[in-house]
């Protein structure tokens, strides 16, 4: 004896009538027809159903079409599950095993799916392996399964929970729609569906020139955004305004581009909702990023003598004079250190110069901090995103100075070590070999292991002080690398926090699935229920971007 899982509407109650829906991969019933009427009339509905152009629409999204495929029998017991018998039954089909569903209507954007992956609203859905197949492996386990222990596991052997079965579910609702209003057009003359035909062709000509202005505006978007892109690409590692006004641009470009799409799409697919929630997403994040943006530049427009002053008090406290203290003190062999003097002289000496030549530049060009925290705040209209990259590049600037003696100072460790390398290679008799990018043995005179031996006595004397020198600055650079690692921080989330659909996930949570599973209810039945994604599955693109940094 096998047994038939079938897929049944929870809202469908145990009636008399005629089943519809698909037959493969499993038996899923999108609908019942009560009405007292014959197989041919109710064929002759769902044909017309099927060949209206709502259904046309998605017609491509299955491997087949819905057609009859049984009967609705009146159980004896009010209490009991539904009874379904095939609509030409085999000896072999005695029992069935109703496993309960729910039909989403598309106007509630939800629908079943295996994985979050498969909604792709992130900015990048890589990850190891293909949760999406494990995630199918397991809802076959689970229906698969000996609920009732009528019959052995292998009698299901065929019988898969794959996507297809979740598509017709969730297009399911969107069939039985069609076939319920079919027989209030069937009694009607053909007039009559010739003028319901003809009162949607306004309607698809309106969308499709919609759409087709929506393309062509794209097309010249598009010839900007290779522009703007060649201008971002020579200018991004100097000045993060630029990489910001890149960003928003392309973020410009996308909605421009989708606005057709998200609006004049009504079939409510996967892809098109996923479409729908990051639209509203990234319109959601730039409305917000203006909105704080106009506050705190409000608040810099009106405090820009203040924080004027305060700019320079601080930036010639720290960045000048304090850095001036710190060289002078490593020039005076610091924690008893004992550094070259000569040399020690010459780095402190130089390096102040730099810095005493920035702290006159500073000097001439603080009258103009009040004007440059207006321009900051005026900023603020194109939203605090656009703040933080100026206030950003201002700290470069800023900090040039710095890193300007980070520079020289790593120059000279860095040639330092290599020198140290090769007088290494010279005391164990070797040599680099350029030609073959190799290290090989070589035989020296001694003239040549003496003047080695003299160079690396200098070396190692000097290397203390190389080295101290290069660890100052370098912690300084440090430093404001972190300051700026904050800035791309606040930057990345105001442009691409998930902002939407964290909403959707508290608001409705079935509008973001992360997978199915089949519950057992209170009354014994089986359902087929949607499980929400989970929130590391909505953060998991920045996990990502910082397991790459």
């Amino acid at each position: 004896m096998k047994a038939t899982t079938v897929l049944w509407p929870a809202d469908v109650l145990p009636c008399e009538g005629i089943c519809y829906g698909w037959r493969r991969p499993l038996l899923l019933v999108a609908g019942v027809v009560k009405d007292n009427r014959d197989e041919g009339e109710v064929g002759r509905s769902l044909t017309a159903a099927l060949d209206s152009p709502q259904w046309r629409a998605v017609q491509d999204m299955f491997s087949e079409k819905p057609t009859l495929i049984g009967y609705s029998v009146l159980p004896m017991e009010r209490a009991s599950l539904p009874l379904f018998r095939r609509l030409h039954p085999t000896e072999d089909d005695v029992a069935c095993q109703i496993v309960f569903y729910r039909r989403y209507r598309r106007q509630s954007m939800r629908f079943y799916a295996f994985d979050f992956s498969e909604l792709d609203i992130l900015p990048s859905q890589a990850s190891a392996g293909d949760p999406i197949q494990v995630s199918m492996k397991n809802a076959d386990a689970i229906l698969c399964a000996d609920f009732s222990r009528l019959h052995s596991p292998g009698a299901r052997k065929g019988m898969s929970l794959d996507g297809a079965v979740l598509t017709q579910a969730n297009f399911a609702q969107h069939l039985a729609d069609m076939v319920d209003s079919r027989p209030l057009r069937i009694g009607s003359s053909e007039g009559a569906q010739t003028d319901t035909t003809s009162s949607q062709v306004p309607r698809n000509a309106s969308t499709a020139r919609l759409q087709g202005a929506g393309d062509h505006f794209g097309q010249r978007l598009a010839l900007l955004q290779r522009f703007a892109r060649r201008v971002h690409v020579a200018t991004r590692d100097f000045s993060a305004t630029t990489d910001q006004l890149d960003v928003r641009f392309e973020q410009g470009v996308y909605v421009a581009r989708e606005v057709p799409h998200v609006y004049g799409d009504k079939a409510r697919t996967v892809t098109s909702i996923s479409k729908y929630i990051k639209f509203h997403n990234c319109v959601w994040l730039v409305l917000n990023d203006v909105i704080i943006g106009v506050a705190f530049g409000s608040f810099f427009c009106e405090n820009q003598y203040i924080l004027a002053r305060l700019l320079e008090q601080y930036t010639q406290r720290y960045l000048v004079d304090r850095m001036q203290l710190a060289l002078l003190w490593l020039n005076n062999w610091p924690a008893g250190l004992k550094l070259n003097t000569e040399l020690s002289e010459f780095y402190c000496y130089s390096l102040i110069g730099v810095v005493s030549a920035f702290g006159w530049l500073l000097k001439h060009a603080a009258p103009y901090f009040p004007t440059l925290i207006w321009l900051i705040g005026l900023a603020g209209c194109c939203g605090m995103t656009m703040i933080v990259s100026l206030l950003s590049d201002v700290l470069s600037v800023l900090t040039v100075h710095l890193y300007a003696c980070y520079l020289i100072s790593a120059t000279v460790f860095s040639q330092q070590l290599s020198l140290a390398g090769s007088l290494w290679n010279l005391f164990r008799g070797k040599r680099y070999n350029v030609l073959r990018n190799r290290i090989d043995t070589w035989d020296y005179e001694l003239d040549q292991l003496l003047l080695g031996t003299i160079l690396f006595t200098l070396l190692a004397f000097l290397y203390p002080t190389v080295l101290t020198y290069y660890a100052l600055f370098a912690t300084a650079r440090l430093a404001i690398m972190m300051i700026h690692a904050v800035f791309d921080t606040v930057t990345a989330l105001l442009n691409h926090f998930p902002l939407f659909a964290l909403l959707l996930r508290a608001k409705d949570p079935l509008r973001l699935p992360g997978g199915v599973c089949i519950e057992l209810s209170k009354t014994g039945s089986l359902i087929l229920a949607s499980q929400p994604a989970p929130l590391s599955s909505i953060f998991r693109h920045y996990g990502e971007s910082f397991a790459h940094v």
